[in-house]
């Protein structure tokens, strides 16, 4: 008897362990993307990247930390006055967090879009070079991550912003493109504050070009 309770105490302790630290990597996520709010330099986003970081190294069998890592290393690649070298250092880093997540969650619309963004971000460091090349494979990235998932807000914002910028570069109408922007922005709405560390991103970017897409009408 007094081994068929120490086997109970055990597996009891073990259970509130890891119920502990599966607080505490939420709780540390949602510190950590918490900062997002607050970034004014490329230095706030490193701190950021750093953080996402040791979590992913601590918490190995979880997808976001290296999701948000690969976001993490695309925003550092728009910010103002890197030179292309060190944008695509960036992207590169984009990238094989990419692959991180993938390994442990597998292909999803939230992974697939997010690795159309990279390839986007690509393309902006070079449009004249690289737009032929890699065009393709991002109007493919973001046209699957919306036949998988629809309703994903990002997945509709992306492919809206891909289709906007092509329409902008060869002078046609960017109708098309707006309806998705349209389309994400109403998806968030509808959708409310999320308080969860789930993929939540691309509000304001939907908002912004709704709006833009409004005034050129």
């Amino acid at each position: 008897m007094k081994n068929v309770m120490a086997i109970f105490g055990f597996i009891f302790i073990s259970f509130g362990l890891h119920g502990q630290s599966k607080a505490q990597y939420q709780s540390y996520m949602s510190e950590t993307l918490a900062l997002y709010d607050s970034v004014e330099s490329l230095k706030d986003y490193q701190e950021i990247a750093n953080r996402l970081d040791r979590i992913a190294a601590a918490e190995s069998e979880e997808w976001l930390p290296p999701y948000y890592a690969a976001l993490t290393h695309i925003y550092m690649s728009f910010v103002d006055g890197i030179e292309n070298e060190k944008r695509d250092d960036y992207l590169d880093k984009a990238e094989s967090y990419v692959d991180q997540a993938e390994e442990i969650i597998g292909e999803t619309s939230e992974i697939v879009l997010l690795r159309g963004y990279v390839f986007m971000a690509k393309v902006s460091v070079n449009p004249g070079l690289r737009g032929m090349t890699l065009s393709p494979k991002v109007s493919g990235l973001f046209a699957k991550a919306l036949a998988m998932d629809p309703e994903n807000p990002r997945a509709n914002l992306m492919f809206g912003r891909w289709k906007y910028g092509s329409a902008q570069f060869f002078g046609s109408s960017t109708e098309e493109a707006c309806s998705y922007m349209a389309k994400a922005l109403e998806l968030y709405q509808a959708q409310g504050e999320i308080k969860s560390i789930e993929p939540s991103w691309g509000e304001n970017q939907a908002q912004a070009m709704t709006n833009r897409c409004q005034g050129n009408k």
